[in-house]
């Protein structure tokens, strides 16, 4: 079935004159103060024998991500995302593709085709480095359009140098409570390299519909050995998933699952 005026069909992936088939399609996500994060990815495969061995695969694929401005998938459809640029004005990667090595998408746009409870139907075009000959060199024309499947669960991550709080949906929100604290022991152990000895507790407050619920990490001998514990009767459940962080470049990003 061709979509919305495309050159290539559902499950196809054309890299310049290049047809392949997509093998492989995943979508992971996570919310930022109810905003969708999407990283969408595509891999596809030919078998056709004129065709250069070492340029019979690409992937393509987003690594940091790009907000959808949306609170649910269900809204994504119709939406367009726009990159002229290596980056968008959000500082947003344009994505990247690897058919030789993991180059830079140079420009390039993002279409959500269709929407529902269980899959998105994207289509993604644009230009990228592919540095394989003249022909296959920079700013190589690219096309796809895949299916894929929404993620079972969504992360919700909190960026610790955006702010301490972050909104979950309407009536229910999550603060950091010690944050200065918790960075004291991680500049500590990243000083000394003793990643081991990383042993303290992050305190924080959900909030669900004006009432307040105490909770804490406590993490022994590393940041990956850690237990939540939460105050009785909290209505929502919650998991710490992890924390990862390089105080230097400014990066603290804090993840849970809630229910």
């Amino acid at each position: 079935m061709n979509l919305s005026g495309s050159k290539v069909l559902d499950g196809e992936f054309r890299l310049r004159d290049i047809i392949y088939k997509v093998t492989r399609t995943f979508l992971s996500a996570v919310y930022e103060n109810m905003e969708l994060v999407l990283f969408p990815e595509v891999e596809a495969r030919t078998e056709d024998p004129a065709v250069e061995y070492e340029m019979r695969s690409v992937r393509l694929y987003h690594n940091n991500g790009f907000r959808a401005h949306a609170a649910a998938f269900g809204e994504l459809k119709g939406k367009r995302f726009v990159w002229t640029d290596e980056y968008n004005e959000d500082e947003e990667e344009a994505g990247f593709l690897c058919v030789q090595e993991h180059e830079s998408v140079q420009k390039g746009t993002i279409e959500i085709l269709e929407a529902d409870t269980e899959r998105l139907t994207i289509k993604w075009s644009g230009e990228a480095v592919v540095g394989w000959s003249e022909k296959y060199g920079g700013n190589v024309p690219f096309e796809t359009v895949f299916t894929v499947r929404l993620p079972d669960r969504v992360t919700y991550c909190l960026d610790a140098f955006s702010g301490t709080e972050m909104k979950i949906d309407d009536s229910t929100c999550l603060k950091l409570l010690n944050l200065e604290e918790f960075n004291q022991e991680a500049a500590r152990v990243s000083e000394t390299r003793a990643w081991e000895d990383f042993n303290t507790v992050l305190r924080f407050c959900l909030t669900f519909e004006g009432r307040d619920y105490m909770g804490e990490v406590v993490f022994t001998n590393g940041k990956n050995h850690h237990e939540l514990k939460m105050e009785p009767g909290c209505p929502r459940k919650i998991w710490f998933r992890n924390v990862d962080y390089n105080l230097r470049a400014r990066y603290e990003v804090f993840s849970f699952e809630i229910e």
